[in-house]
């Protein structure tokens, strides 16, 4: 059962991006789903997924000289020294699926939500 449901209104309209995206939500509806021993490598995976996909995003963003480059890039490095932390409690049996779920919310799905929707409507002003 999807806890994460994409859906097409939330692309900004770089095809890369938006695949890159959906695969983040396919990610986290893994990690939902997973048992203790699963989590910690899929948390990896997810991990990996975020910051291959944070450096595709900022090079879109300088391409198309995003106005608020600088500060989404502080979010991103925030988001991923987070789950750095995460990966470290869940290691030690300190988080559970319920904690991974409430942070992808959170952090995650807002961010594309709120944050990546912005880029997407500077890319309809070029």
């Amino acid at each position: 059962m999807s806890v994460f449901t994409w859906n097409d209104s939330y692309q900004i309209g770089d095809d890369n991006v938006d695949a890159q995206h959906r695969h983040l939500f396919e990610l986290a509806n893994q990690m939902v789903e997973a048992t203790d021993n699963e989590l910690i490598r899929l948390l990896m995976s997810f991990y990996r997924h975020v910051r291959e996909h944070f450096e595709a995003e900022e090079d879109l963003m300088k391409q198309v000289g995003f106005p608020d480059y600088k500060n989404h890039v502080q979010e991103h490095d925030q988001m991923l020294d987070r789950l750095v932390e995460i990966s470290k409690a869940v290691q030690l049996k300190q988080w559970s699926a319920n904690d991974i779920r409430a942070f992808i919310d959170s952090w995650v799905l807002s961010h594309i939500l709120q944050k990546d929707s912005i880029i997407g409507e500077h890319l309809k002003t070029l």
